[in-house]
């Protein structure tokens, strides 16, 4: 938890340092591995400094007979210049692409056309926060877990007091709940909140006011911009934890 914070606190104070006031989110949940091969590929093709015809690349990203690579290919030349023309075809093809495999590479691409192009418009300068889980409206997207103690099931009454403080805690804040699920032994939320705030302080002041009724939940949470746990996933992490706890 505190390595995230302290990520986030770094990065908040780079952006202001350097005066940039704009920033950018893919809004799908992209994997990082996927981003991180999109941004290689991207320097590639920026190191090799090739030209390439908009049109002809535009053209090739339409084709049904193109094949994934050109089209990989298409996608990154084409958000690689602030031209609308380009950005309007990124947007189109994102919109429903002819290859589903491809819905990743064009959100990506899209975003990164969107900074180029508004560079170039404004003369400031934009930045990119990858995040696995991605974001919304300028809102980073996190995925938390929490547990009791000694992984006991939490009682009616405990799950109804967890729901009233946490719910109460993160709205009256800004923070929006896109999943709140509250099972046996443990709950997880996956939340939109503002890339300044610090949400540290909101959720370890919402497990304060939940233990007041007896120290039910555990102090310390997983909280990442990675993934979503699934349940086995969950269920592996709480098996290492508790063998971890032995």
């Amino acid at each position: 938890m505190k390595e995230w914070n302290d990520i986030l606190e770094k990065l908040r104070a780079s952006i202001n340092e350097q005066g940039i006031d704009s920033f950018h989110i893919i809004e799908e949940l992209v994997p990082i591995e996927e981003q991180m091969e999109y941004f290689k590929y991207f320097d590639k093709l920026r190191g090799e400094n090739k030209s390439f015809v908009r049109n002809e690349e535009i053209a090739t990203l339409f084709s049904p007979d193109a094949s994934i690579a050109e089209k990989k290919k298409s996608l990154v030349l084409l958000s690689s210049i602030p031209d609308v023309k380009a950005y309007r075809s990124i947007e189109t093809y994102q919109s429903s692409p002819l290859e589903p495999e491809l819905k990743n590479w064009s959100s990506i691409a899209l975003v990164g056309s969107r900074i180029i192009l508004n560079s170039e418009l404004s003369g400031k300068q934009q930045v990119f926060i990858s995040s696995g889980l991605g974001g919304h409206n300028n809102k980073l997207r996190f995925f938390s877990l929490f547990t009791s103690p000694s992984r006991e099931n939490f009682s009616d009454l405990q799950k109804e007091i967890i729901d009233r403080e946490f719910k109460f805690q993160l709205e009256n804040n800004d923070v929006d709940l896109e999943v709140f699920d509250i099972k046996s032994n443990y709950f997880s939320i996956l939340m939109l909140f503002s890339f300044d705030m610090d949400v540290r302080a909101i959720l370890k002041a919402a497990i304060d006011e939940c233990n007041k009724y007896g120290d039910f939940i555990e102090n310390k949470f997983l909280f990442t911009n990675v993934k979503v746990l699934s349940d086995s996933e969950i269920q592996q992490f709480l098996i290492k934890k508790s063998s971890i706890i032995k």
